[in-house]
């Protein structure tokens, strides 16, 4: 009984370790990079955007900054009038939700100081 018992909790342990990963998507426009990091558990996901301007610096202003990200027929946009600095993360955090899937890319489009715009995909 023991032994069955052992041999059970071992089975579960493996199943929901082989349910959990880590993914990480990159991509880049002319002016941008981007990356997309998370870890999924089931239809749990925990993950972070990372941009960064290819030109900037730390004193690098953006005004009027947009950024538009369209994964899993949904769309997270993060808008600032001001944004001092060359990078920006976003955290994406998500429970009982079609996570991501690393064979569908992620598009990101960018918009900065009311003339530039750029699309491109996280891959």
């Amino acid at each position: 009984m023991k032994k069955t018992f052992l041999f059970v909790i071992i089975l579960v342990s493996i199943l929901v370790g082989c349910n959990s990963k880590h993914i990480f998507l990159s991509g880049e426009s002319e002016s941008w990079k981007g990356e997309y990091s998370a870890y999924i558990n089931g239809n749990r996901e925990d993950g972070n955007y990372l941009f960064g301007y290819k030109n900037g610096e730390k004193d690098t202003k953006f005004k009027n900054l947009e950024i538009i990200i369209n994964v899993n027929d949904g769309e997270t946009v993060l808008k600032e009038d001001n944004h001092e600095g060359a990078t920006v993360r976003i955290s994406s955090s998500c429970s009982g939700c079609a996570v991501t899937r690393e064979d569908e890319p992620i598009k990101v489009t960018i918009k900065w100081d009311d003339k530039n715009e750029e699309t491109f995909y996280l891959k």
